[in-house]
C-alpha cells in the first residue's frame, strides 16, 4: 500500500515575497558579521605582528650594542685522538697496608 503525501497548498505570492526577503536578509547578515569578524582579527594580528616587529628591533639593537665589534679570523678544529688509558687518579689510601697471606 502506498501512502499519499498530503496535499499542501500552494504558498501565495506574499509568503514567497516575505520568503525570499528573509533569506536575503539573513544571507546579507552572514556577510556582513563575516566580514566583521575578519576586520577584527584582521587588526588584532596587524597589531600583534607590530608588536613582535618592535621588540625584535629592540632586541636587535641590545644585541649590537652587547657585541659591537667583531673579530674575524681563521681557526681550525684538531679533534682529540681517542684515550685508551685511564688517567684517573687512584682512590686515597687510608693509612692501612693490604695483608698478605702466606702459603
Amino acid at each position: 500500500m502506498m501512502k499519499k503525501i498530503p496535499y499542501l497548498h500552494k504558498p501565495s505570492w506574499l509568503n514567497r515575497a516575505a520568503l525570499t526577503v528573509t533569506s536575503v536578509v539573513a544571507i546579507a547578515a552572514g556577510f556582513v558579521l563575516a566580514s566583521a569578524i575578519f576586520a577584527l582579527l584582521l587588526v588584532v594580528g596587524v597589531a600583534a605582528g607590530g608588536w613582535l616587529w618592535w621588540r625584535l628591533r629592540q632586541l636587535t639593537r641590545q644585541t649590537r650594542q652587547a657585541a659591537p665589534e667583531i673579530i674575524k679570523g681563521e681557526y681550525t678544529v684538531e679533534p682529540m685522538p681517542p684515550l685508551l688509558e685511564d688517567h684517573r687518579s687512584s682512590p686515597p689510601s687510608l693509612g692501612k697496608t693490604p695483608h698478605r697471606r702466606s702459603q
